[in-house]
């Protein structure tokens, strides 16, 4: 649906997102407020051509509550950058919330989890990939919970090369920063990482620089401290959903089932039916102790860019670090051995 331009007013500037510029408004002839996302990448016909056919597809989408709901497209006369109209959420995005999230019961953050795993199934089950899924990305609005942003990241990456990353530097999954496709699983270990903010109350390395250097560490098998009276079942949960082996990470499908188990606690006539091992992990969530951030924890990084973004390194570059890492501990350790055979040898 084509809006014209001129049927927005009150337009004011909100936020600078990976896309784009956001801003609020309200639309006159349904007299609603709204936000326009101006698509900084997509100011030229055949650009906007290859978006349209992005969206066809999350089309499919649109019809979950959980998906944030699209009104249409216009075009900014003086910037000539298209524009999408899409669904005000008065809450902000997830990240803007993580202080109040914290503070919360853990049935209360395991529904939000569920709605949040639940629009992520319903974009798997369509055969589609996220490929930016983050806590900007993810919307509140009352007690809603918004998925947004689906169909943007395609198109914006198809400006970039092959070897380029893109996105939100602990959301990415390690084998997307080593240069290869994305699939389910990718978006999964993004799902980790709201897992571990809804224990924690912030961005995960929200002290470290977004760098190569922090890439390394991903690649290498580094993942956020676990916090401190997290039930243990979750602590597994998230591990899972983290594993650095895409193939042993769990599908939305089975993180969905474990977290309904969780929330939807049987009947007293039911309780006596369910496993000891579920009864244990009702018990977790029921004895756990209201969440709280750190004093230390609440410092940011001035180089922790939580907007995607392009990184000032490629994946061959960050793949030529790691294996030259690789090939001096190999060496280094050869070196070990060499010498601990010269002094078995001069053993008398």
């Amino acid at each position: 649906m084509w809006i014209p331009y001129d049927k927005f007013k009150n337009i004011k500037y909100l936020d600078k997102g990976g896309f784009g510029t956001i801003y609020e408004a309200i639309w006159s002839d349904k007299n609603m407020k709204v936000v326009l996302k101006c698509l900084n990448n997509l100011n030229d016909s055949e650009n906007f051509n290859e978006f349209l056919d992005e969206w066809k597809n999350h089309y499919k989408c649109i019809g979950s509550k959980i998906i944030v709901h699209l009104y249409g497209f216009t075009k900014n006369p003086k910037t000539s950058n298209y524009t999408v109209v899409m669904d005000y959420a008065d809450k902000g995005n997830l990240r803007k919330c993580l202080t109040n999230i914290i503070t919360n019961d853990w049935r209360s953050k395991l529904h939000k989890l569920f709605m949040i795993i639940a629009g992520l199934h319903k974009m798997h089950e369509q055969n589609l990939i996220h490929c930016d899924f983050h806590d900007g990305n993810i919307l509140i609005n009352k007690d809603e919970i918004w998925i947004s942003d689906l169909g943007l990241s395609r198109p914006v990456k198809s400006f970039f090369k092959d070897d380029e990353i893109y996105g939100v530097m602990p959301f990415i999954a390690p084998e997307i920063l080593r240069g290869k496709p994305y699939t389910p699983a990718s978006d999964i270990y993004s799902f980790s990482m709201i897992m571990w903010e809804f224990t924690s109350g912030i961005s995960p390395f929200n002290d470290r620089a977004y760098d190569v250097q922090l890439s390394i560490s991903i690649c290498e098998g580094e993942r956020p401290e676990i916090i401190e009276n997290t039930p243990q079942c979750y602590i597994d949960l998230m591990k899972k959903c983290w594993d650095g082996d895409l193939l042993k990470r769990p599908s939305t499908s089975e993180v969905l089932n474990v977290i309904k188990r969780w929330i939807y606690l049987p009947s007293e006539m039911e309780i006596k039916n369910i496993s000891e091992e579920l009864k244990s992990n009702i018990m977790e969530f029921i004895n756990a102790p209201i969440g709280y951030i750190k004093p230390t924890m609440t410092e940011s990084h001035p180089q922790a860019y939580h907007t995607s973004r392009l990184f000032n390194f490629t994946s061959k570059k960050l793949n030529e670090i790691l294996e030259s890492e690789c090939s001096d501990f190999t060496n280094e350790k050869s070196n070990k051995i060499l010498k601990s055979e010269s002094l078995d040898d001069c053993i008398v």
